[in-house]
Parts: structure tokens; C-alpha cells; sequence
């Protein structure tokens, strides 16, 4: 995926965005410890459980995850910052070695911030499609500096995580519609 991002793609809804934004917000919050019983009642009265993909409703569900899969749950902050960043709710995105603060998304989205799961939901806007690809294009190129600095060690631009871009670079994926699979077939 050499260059830059040309069609086809399609941009997913502002709606769509924000929906999953929703269902990865609770999944994340499950995994820095928030109550079990009340992020289940939360989605079921929300109407936001159909918003899971398997894997996540297998997480929610598992009596005791295991701490590889709270990990793993964890690390979906940082695709839930670029959702939240598509939406328009954060400025920019935290360097490329720097994890998203996590207590800014509960400044963002429902139930934390002042606004309704509906209002949050019908409200919702994106970026112009040109800001999200050229977002992509950004993002896929600083991955493939990291997995070259992987592969041969030779020094890079700036400081970057690979784990950090690798999740950002499934969120825009998916966001702009990239291979147009669903969230838990994409990849970076």
C-alpha cells in the first residue's frame, strides 16, 4: 500500500462512527475496571449491545478475562481515538509514541459527557473525506517507518510506537472503508 489513498472507499456514516465509537468505549472501560453489571445495562438500555462485534461480547461476557485479553481490550483506546478524532471531538491525535489519554474520552462520549447516547448518535459529523485520507495516508506511513526501523534498526524521523500506529491504522482503515470489510475483518 504504496502512495496515497484513492477510491474506491467509502466513508462510513457520522451515525455508524459514533456507534462504535459507543461500543469500543464500553469494551475499553470494562478493561480499565469499570463495573461489569453496569456497562451491560448501560449497552442493553442504550440499545449499543448490537454494536459488539463477537470477540467483544465474548470479553464482556467472560466471567473472568484473562489479563492477556484486558490487555488486548485495553489497546482499543487507541482506535477509539481516531474514531473520536474522525467525529471531530479531539483536535489531534497524541504522538505517535504516545498513548491516547483515556480520561479525555470520558470528557467525549456518553455516559460521561453531557450529552445523550442520541444527541451523541444524531449529532454526529465527520471530517471531510480528504482530512480522513490524508489522516490515513499519515498514519500508514508512519507505520511502515516503524516497521522499517523494526526490521533493519536504522534510526527514524521522530519517536514512534508501532503497537500505538498499528491500532490507528485499523480505526482509519475501517473508517474510510478501506478493502469496505466490517470492523472485525479489517486489518492494517
Amino acid at each position: 500500500m504504496q502512495g496515497k489513498m484513492v477510491p474506491p472507499y467509502v466513508v462510513r456514516s457520522p451515525q455508524e462512527v459514533a456507534r462504535r465509537a459507543l461500543g469500543v468505549f464500553s469494551v475499553v472501560g470494562l478493561a480499565l475496571g469499570a463495573p461489569k453489571n453496569e456497562v451491560v445495562e448501560w449497552l442493553q438500555e442504550q440499545q449499543l449491545f448490537e454494536t459488539l462485534t463477537s470477540s467483544e461480547r465474548r470479553f464482556i461476557d467472560a466471567a473472568k478475562p484473562s489479563e492477556q485479553a484486558r490487555i488486548n481490550a485495553g489497546w482499543l483506546s487507541e482506535r477509539l481515538i481516531v474514531l473520536c478524532w474522525a467525529l471531530c471531538h479531539v483536535e489531534q491525535l497524541p504522538a505517535t509514541d504516545e498513548q491516547c489519554d483515556t480520561g479525555e474520552l470520558q470528557d467525549i462520549l456518553p455516559p460521561f459527557a453531557e450529552t445523550s447516547v442520541e444527541d451523541f448518535i444524531d449529532r454526529a459529523t465527520l471530517r471531510q473525506d480528504r482530512q480522513l485520507l490524508e489522516m490515513a495516508d499519515t498514519l500508514h506511513g508512519w507505520y511502515r517507518e516503524a516497521e522499517d526501523r523494526k526490521t533493519t534498526g536504522a534510526p527514524g524521523q521522530m519517536p514512534v510506537d508501532i503497537e500505538i500506529l498499528q491500532e490507528r491504522c485499523y480505526a482509519i482503515n475501517w473508517l474510510i472503508g478501506f478493502d469496505d470489510v466490517p470492523w472485525y475483518e479489517t486489518n492494517t
